[in-house]
């Protein structure tokens, strides 16, 4: 890709993004790939939402940053759908992945604190992005490593 940054640092940074929770300009996204590349070699991206309700703009540009699209359908029946899909990923393909030294996890919610101690008990960094302070759980702030507003990345 053209426009991507080169990575300097050794270490394996993923970033998983919770769209319905954290969401960003163009310009954002494109400051978060920068800002993770001076934390390391990227090895995973993924961003979870349900693509059908959202505008295709949002795909196609996780899709040009060669993110990972992961739709997962929500409704009252399927509430908190989106966190738990992206839990299990995680607890499944990066907890014990000794590759993966950083995770940067895009959400304000509350739900991800058990998957933060987790990953924070095997030794990962783990940096939280949020998209305003309002929306974001304290908890979920003072457990991560970092945390940094999307807004403040640029």
């Amino acid at each position: 890709m053209a426009n991507q940054a080169k990575c300097l640092v050794t270490s394996s940074v993923a970033i998983l993004c919770d769209w319905q929770n954290v969401r960003g300009t163009q310009a954002q996204l494109r400051c978060l790939m920068s800002f993770a590349c001076k934390l390391g070699t990227i090895a995973l991206k993924r961003v979870y939402a349900h693509w059908r309700r959202e505008d295709s703009q949002w795909e196609e540009l996780f899709d040009e940053l060669d993110f990972d699209c992961f739709n997962v359908p929500s409704s009252k029946q399927k509430r908190n759908n989106v966190d738990k899909k992206l839990i299990s990923h995680c607890r499944q393909q990066i907890l014990n992945n000794p590759d993966i030294t950083t995770v940067i996890l895009l959400s304000g919610d509350g739900d991800f604190k058990g998957l933060v101690r987790d990953l924070k008990s095997k030794g990962k960094k783990v940096i939280v992005i949020g998209e305003c302070l309002q929306k974001t759980n304290n908890k979920l702030i003072k457990l991560a490593d970092e945390f940094h507003l999307l807004k403040q990345l640029c």
